[in-house]
């Protein structure tokens, strides 16, 4: 089920995020994104393995997809106004 998980957010995430990349961020506002983004990550797979109680994982994932959300509108907001 973890597994699983990660395949449904990590996915959204590297194609967004290589879309992302290719629309000229800042470096620092990048970084920034992606280690969000791992960092989150990480506590949710720690969150199903040890398991932790439930508001953790719940919102280590609402991190994650925030920041998958947050690239996605740079993107269109960058593509937009070309």
């Amino acid at each position: 089920r973890g597994h699983l998980n990660d395949l449904e957010n990590i996915v959204p995430f590297v194609g967004i995020g290589l879309l992302y990349a290719l629309s000229g961020p800042e470096l620092s506002t990048a970084l920034l994104h992606f280690r969000i983004f791992t960092g989150a990550r990480i506590l949710h797979t720690f969150a199903y393995l040890i398991p932790l109680p439930q508001p953790g994982r719940g919102l280590s994932w609402a991190v994650g997809y925030s920041v998958t959300f947050s690239m996605a509108y740079k993107v269109l907001k960058t593509a937009w106004l070309l």
